[in-house]
């Protein structure tokens, strides 16, 4: 057959359906838009400020860019073996559904209410957070499933936190993160180490990587935010300021790193 070969196109997306609420900031995990969601997480040894991260994400008012969750979500669940103990997490607690401990039901409880309505255009929007579960949930439990569907269900905002990574997040998690944020100080450098193996290539390798780390944490509580869903993968200092931007394919097969302008010497 002669002619030009064949190309693909770009499948356009429909068009957007306006949002009630007012955008959040780009900087945090973006929930809205077609094929809209985040799967948060976040990764933070104890006592590195998750409680304060997340009851900033969850009860942030618009103005200052955060989810405003009481008026933007029609329900956030809260699954938390700590919460119970955590005074950070006090207004978190009287805000928001709470479960002190994990259990498939509750997973299987809100997949079976989002499906009960006809359509997901009827579905209402809800955020779903689990906080320090993750070491204690088995490999097929119910959450691991709804990472990988999430979406389907109108889940708008799934947050894990754990404070270790090796052996507590599991592959679909790791997989199917849209942003990951890790927490300092972090005083296991071999954990830390494993984190830059599985996220280092989209930011020029593991040793690129631990620099953006520690340029990002200078200061204790602060962290390291990256946006996995940018092409090329942004790396944030907390929500304030982009650090770095990362890109894994060029022509030399390697990872292009580029430092954001007032970094360059």
């Amino acid at each position: 057959m002669e002619g030009n070969a064949p190309k693909i196109f770009r499948v356009k997306d429909p068009d957007p359906i306006p949002s009630k609420h007012p955008p959040v900031h780009p900087n945090l995990p973006q929930i809205e838009g077609f094929g809209g969601g985040a799967l948060v997480l976040m990764i933070s040894p104890v006592s590195t400020g998750k409680s304060t991260i997340i009851s900033n994400l969850l009860l942030g008012d618009y103005e200052s860019g955060f989810y405003n969750a009481q008026d933007r979500f029609s329900d956030t669940i809260i699954i938390s073996n700590t919460i119970a103990n955590d005074i950070t997490s006090r207004y978190v607690r009287q805000a928001f559904t709470t479960f002190d401990e994990y259990d498939d039901s509750i997973v299987d409880g809100i997949v079976r209410k989002q499906k009960s309505y006809e359509s997901k255009e009827d579905m209402p929007d809800i955020a779903v957070i689990l906080d320090d579960c993750l070491g204690s949930i088995r490999r097929e439990a119910s959450v691991n499933h709804l990472a990988s569907r999430f979406r389907h269900y109108n889940i708008r905002l799934l947050l894990f936190s754990s404070q270790k990574f090796t052996g507590a997040v599991s592959p679909v998690i790791r997989a199917n993160a849209t942003n990951v944020i890790i927490g300092s100080p972090f005083p296991n450098s071999a954990e830390l180490k494993r984190i830059a193996l599985e996220y280092g290539d989209l930011f020029g390798g593991e040793k690129r990587f631990l620099e953006i780390y520690k340029r990002a944490t200078p200061n204790r509580y602060d962290f390291l935010h990256l946006d996995l869903k940018s092409n090329p993968a942004k790396a944030y200092h907390n929500f304030e300021k982009l650090i770095a931007e990362g890109d894994n394919i060029k022509e030399s097969g390697g990872a292009n790193f580029v430092y954001s302008s007032d970094d360059e010497e």
